[in-house]
């Protein structure tokens, strides 16, 4: 991080906590700094390449993307059984790092083949469970795997503190992306396959490269059943978890799927791409740095406070920037395919800015403890229940605008969940770190 950015950083401290950043905080910032760079970065080749394949596919097409992408996240945490957290917990301490990633690697590598053989045995009823032919659960499948092990790699690098690499792996991951892309529009043609390709491809070569470019890179000669255990344990709870979030942030394609046309299903793929995806992008980039942070700290009543008093000054500048954001990548798109409607627009830059709220004060939360995981796993299922039953309800009345209420709905009771959990967790504040 260079030293004029080191000095904008301090200065937005500064303005938004009344206070200068101390070494942990100025630590903090380094690291959230190269991440947001790299994350940026990422985020835009991505996002172009996304903003062309809506173009060039059109609605029918690219609503197929995201509909794979949602069946592949319904199998991803099968797959995951939350280690990947297990693996930012305990990965942290120096003295335990080699057992708990020889460990991972054997549970990840022993999920994937039984998920795997799972799915292949049941492809029919799936296929019909999903709406989907079998061609596009295959396709799911191989997308899920190769993210999985895109999140046991990079949670080795985040337990680590290796946030150089783990933003080029973000970089990395884009490029690939619009290369197999482009490849596959040659080869392929316009259709959603050439994008379903350039992601195994992508989240698969990166996963596979670092696998064995980390230092102290997993043995399965290590592996550990008391390690397992524990680690099966704190991982349940984000496996759970895991299934809230599909609930929350992935049915959605898969209810419209069964109720509207395929054209109307791309319409919300590229309002949820210009979004949502912006959103949750910007949350998962925050929440690298955040969560190692918050779970070695000693003080989270401290980052809970500054958190709720930087969102209070930055709420609605979110919710300006990623409606500037939103029309910028729709109008790109192409607006006669795909519409800017204005009352949507709004609901979902609303929602996109409740989501980064509620996603950097859970991850302070959470980080706690086994028993904030427990919360965790309770508050994730209890949003996905929540968020199921209003899309089921709102969608065939209002279309795609009933997922942006119904998401609305879901984060609002998040947020007002989280606030009267919290002092049981977080304990009196003891000044400063």
């Amino acid at each position: 991080m260079t030293s004029t950015g080191k000095n904008i950083a301090h200065i937005i401290y500064q303005r938004v906590l009344g206070e200068h950043p101390g070494e942990s905080a100025r630590e903090f910032l380094s690291h959230l700094s190269w991440i947001g760079a790299s994350f940026a970065l990422a985020k835009v080749i991505s996002s172009l390449v996304a903003i062309y394949a809506g173009r060039v596919l059109g609605p029918e097409e690219y609503g197929k993307i995201n509909v794979l992408v949602s069946a592949g996240t319904m199998i991803s945490p099968f797959i995951l059984a939350g280690i990947h957290y297990s693996i930012v917990k305990y990965g942290a301490r120096n003295e335990e790092r080699e057992e708990v990633f020889g460990t991972a690697c054997g549970i990840f590598l022993l999920l994937a083949f039984f998920i795997s053989a799972l799915v292949l045995a049941f492809r029919s009823p799936l296929c019909s469970f999903f709406s989907i032919d079998r061609r596009l659960l295959l396709l799911a499948l191989l997308y899920a795997l190769g993210t999985s092990g895109f999140f046991v790699v990079s949670a080795m690098q985040q337990s680590l503190g290796i946030f150089i690499k783990r933003g080029l792996s973000e970089i990395a991951i884009s490029l690939l992306i619009a290369t197999g892309f482009f490849l596959g529009l040659f080869l392929l043609g316009r259709v959603y396959a050439a994008m379903a390709y350039a992601y195994i491809a992508a989240f698969g070569l990166v996963a596979v490269f670092w696998f064995f470019k980390i230092s102290g890179a997993p043995r399965l000669s290590l592996f550990s059943r008391t390690r397992a255990q524990t680690m099966l344990e704190y991982g349940s709870y984000y496996f759970g978890a895991g299934i809230g979030s599909f609930l929350v942030l992935n049915v959605q394609s898969l209810i419209l799927n069964s109720y509207l046309s395929p054209k109307e299903v791309g319409v919300y793929s590229a309002y949820y791409t210009a979004s949502i995806g912006v959103s949750g992008y910007l949350g998962y980039a925050a929440n690298t740095v955040l969560f190692p942070k918050a779970a070695a700290s000693t003080n989270r009543r401290r980052l809970w406070d500054m958190a709720i008093k930087s969102w209070k000054n930055l709420f609605f500048i979110a919710v300006a920037l990623l409606f500037c954001t939103e029309a910028t990548i729709l109008a790109l798109m192409g607006r006669r395919q795909y519409g800017m409607d204005p009352v949507l627009m709004v609901l979902f830059a609303f929602c996109g800015a409740l989501m980064l709220v509620q996603s950097s004060m859970s991850q302070i939360l959470f980080s706690e403890s086994i028993k904030a995981s427990r919360l965790a796993l309770f508050m994730s299922l209890g949003a996905g229940l929540i968020n199921f039953a209003a899309c089921l309800a709102l969608i065939p009345l209002l279309k795609t605008a009933g997922i942006a209420a119904s998401l609305i709905i879901t984060y609002s009771v998040l947020l007002a969940w989280l606030w009267r959990s919290a002092d049981p967790y977080l304990g009196r504040s003891a000044g400063n770190e």
